[in-house]
């Protein structure tokens, strides 16, 4: 269902009922769906905008706007009424990515590894049937350098860590190959070619992408499975191509193994 079709039956709390069997809060639904648009907006937003994209009542928005304002997680600009994320929602990701584990020691294995290989290091939660979350990074001390931005959101099939995803996401045929079907990348692949790596990452344990996401980079990845086999995260290691070998991905993947036991014994916390 398309973000503003669930807004608007969030108001009125019409849907079907979550998987737990309890009806979702339309009120609670609204109220993350505009924190979900604020956060990938570019820009601070006006109400109309907001309202416009999202399907809601004027009204009915600018009030969510305003509690969520109270509680310090929309920033609000009272001379432009631009609205923005507020820094409240960083206590929420800080309580969540500690509940239950710490992942101090998984970033200082990340670091170690980035450090002595020179290697843009990322962890990337799945965050929904169709995207994945970046929730750590370690960067290499050089002039140049890979950076990405924690909170990055990107489509789950895409790049090393999208083919780990696709080898154990647990997904119908048909819905990894509609999400395939919507990949923009800078050297396409066909599907077949695609699927038929994602089997071999899921049969030696780690996955690359040479340049088919971002062209002139290259990533080798490693998944974090929960008890039933499935993706919880990927743990991925990037470079310019032109470091890039078989050899290297085979190395990397050996190293990484070490975070993604740590999180394997923590992720059910997470």
């Amino acid at each position: 269902m398309p973000a503003m079709q669930r807004a608007a039956g969030a108001i009125t709390g019409d849907g079907a009922e979550s998987a737990t069997g309890a009806k979702p809060v339309g009120a609670v639904l609204a109220g993350l769906t505009v924190l979900r648009h604020l956060a990938q907006a570019p820009t601070p937003m006006p109400l109309s905008r907001i309202a416009r994209d999202l399907s809601l009542n004027p009204s009915t928005c600018l009030n969510i706007l305003r509690t969520l304002a109270q509680e310090n997680y929309v920033s609000v600009d009272p001379h432009a009424k631009l609205y923005s994320i507020g820094l409240g929602v960083l206590e929420l990701a800080s309580g969540a990515l500690s509940r239950g584990g710490d992942l101090s020691g998984v970033r200082a294995v990340m670091d170690a590894i980035s450090q002595a290989e020179g290697a843009t290091i990322t962890l990337w939660r799945r965050l929904s049937i169709d995207r994945m979350l970046l929730v750590l990074e370690s960067l290499p001390t050089a002039n140049v350098g890979i950076k990405m931005n924690i909170g990055q959101r990107l489509p789950l099939m895409i790049g090393a860590a999208g083919r780990i995803m696709a080898a154990h996401a647990q997904l119908p045929e048909e819905e990894t190959r509609r999400q395939f079907d919507q990949l923009r990348m800078d050297e396409p692949i066909g599907y077949a070619d695609f699927m038929a790596q994602a089997r071999e990452a899921a049969e030696r344990g780690w996955a690359i992408d040479d340049g088919n996401y971002s062209l002139g980079t290259a990533s080798v990845a490693v998944p974090v499975l929960d008890r039933s086999g499935k993706a919880v995260f990927a743990l991925s290691a990037t470079v310019f191509s032109a470091r890039f070998s078989l050899e290297w991905a085979e190395r990397l993947a050996g190293l990484l193994a070490k975070p993604a036991a740590l999180l394997t014994s923590i992720q059910p916390y997470l």
